[in-house]
């Protein structure tokens, strides 16, 4: 009797001491890439950053839509906020396989890490050292001249179709610390690629900041960052980004309103004077701008696209990432924002140099590959009432992309680069029941 006894106060001291399932796994079901905290909550005052509306009968068809400011809304949903972020999941992910039910709301075409470098001897020495090396990468610098017409003719037939807009992820040219550009050539890299994106690809191009986009300049802080990025860049009347200014005082994120939908594109390279080892940072001041357009667009029922240059959540399978290289250096910070949300559908990036996809937080986490080394692909992507579909599309330049699948000596890389067939065609519905 007393052996029952003591029986039965034992598995009544267990079930006590057992955690509930609310304070256990809930919290990371179905996330098996969640990332650590890197960074502490920090204090962040009220950005100046507006949003560019863009009136849906001046989207993008022949000519260059106008674009003007229009400052954030005050009003606030943050009972409304709390409520979303308990449900996180979209309701189905698959290959984009058949047609979609009526005409799209929104198609822009996603592309990057276009490594520009103007034609010179310090361009054509750095690829001869490229090449000699026993493991290498398949950038192909010395063919970057070749390649970006043929892209920028693809786009502007894309552009023709009917489309509305391309972002570019970052990278424009070969700044930062990797390549040790010249802080001449850099400029001169920025000028040239302006120019071709003028002459060949005339439509709203709208770019965020790589890390290879800063200023290779050691004179900081007469010179470094984005200035001289932002200086040029902005100055291009098909750039759709100056949100109502070009002044160099002005931040490089903001938004786009169309259809229901905002599109947000936020600056990686915050607050950074040059590139160390290709972090990126998303500064107090823009999640404090960041916190205030979800919370706008949560109060409005707009959908919500994100767009920036390094990563935030880690791809399955991704033993390729460097650690501290590749991601967002406070990305816990800004997915602790994410997670308040759930009408964040998309987050798209570049930096990697692969086509990947992951899902967390009920966002689907997509990065793209160079457009200038293979498999050299571009995104087109469309948005329709209750889907988006992501189309991936081949730069047509086949002799280079062979010469750069040869090039990349690292042993499965090529693979990575190219990603699964999800990873190249994927369909995101979001509405419960789809009419």
């Amino acid at each position: 009797m007393r052996a029952w006894i003591a029986a039965a106060v034992l598995i009544l001291a267990v079930l006590i001491l057992l955690p509930s399932p609310a304070a256990g796994a809930s919290h990371t079901q179905g996330r098996p890439h969640e990332p650590q905290p890197t960074d502490s909550d920090r204090g962040a005052t009220a950005a100046l950053a507006g949003t560019v509306h863009i009136d849906d009968y001046q989207l993008g068809r022949k000519s260059v839509p106008t674009m003007h400011l229009v400052r954030p809304s005050r009003r606030r949903s943050r009972r409304k906020s709390r409520r979303q972020g308990r449900s996180r999941k979209p309701y189905s992910i698959r290959r984009g396989e058949g047609a979609a039910d009526g005409a799209a709301l929104l198609r822009f075409a996603v592309f990057g890490d276009t490594h520009y470098w103007a034609r010179s001897p310090a361009r054509a020495l750095w690829e001869r050292r490229a090449a000699a090396q026993a493991i290498r990468d398949g950038l192909i610098i010395d063919e970057v001249d070749a390649i970006m017409p043929k892209l920028l003719h693809q786009l502007s037939e894309f552009a023709a179709s009917g489309a509305d807009f391309a972002v570019h992820t970052g990278d424009a040219v070969c700044g930062g610390s990797t390549f040790r550009m010249k802080p001449a050539e850099y400029l001169a890299s920025l000028r040239e690629y302006y120019a071709l994106e003028e002459a060949l690809a005339p439509w709203p191009i709208i770019h965020v900041p790589g890390n290879h986009d800063l200023d290779p300049s050691p004179n900081w802080p007469q010179r470094g960052g984005t200035m001289a990025w932002r200086e040029i860049m902005c100055g291009n009347k098909t750039r759709a980004m100056s949100l109502g200014s070009c002044d160099p005082g002005m931040p490089n994120y903001g938004s786009i309103r169309v259809a229901g939908w905002r599109v947000l594109f936020l600056d990686a390279q915050d607050g950074l004077a040059r590139d160390t080892d290709g972090h990126g940072h998303i500064g107090s001041e823009q999640l404090s701008w960041l916190a205030e357009e979800l919370e706008d667009t949560s109060s409005a029922s707009e959908q919500v696209i994100l767009v920036m240059h390094q990563l935030l959540v880690e791809p399955p399978g991704a033993s390729w990432i460097e650690r501290t290289q590749d991601f967002i250096d406070n990305r816990h910070e800004v997915l602790q924002l994410l997670s308040k949300f759930d009408h964040i559908r998309l987050c798209l990036h570049g930096h990697v140099h692969a086509n990947s996809f992951v899902t967390f937080l009920g966002i689907a986490f997509i990065t793209t590959a160079s457009a200038i080394e293979f498999p050299m692909h571009w995104r087109e992507v469309s948005v329709f009432k209750c889907e988006i579909r992501l189309t991936t599309h081949t730069v047509d330049a086949p002799l280079q992309r062979e010469r750069s699948r040869r090039a990349d000596r690292r042993r499965g890389r090529n693979d990575v680069k190219l990603g699964d067939s999800l990873a190249n065609s994927l369909v995101i519905q979001f509405c419960k029941n789809p009419q």
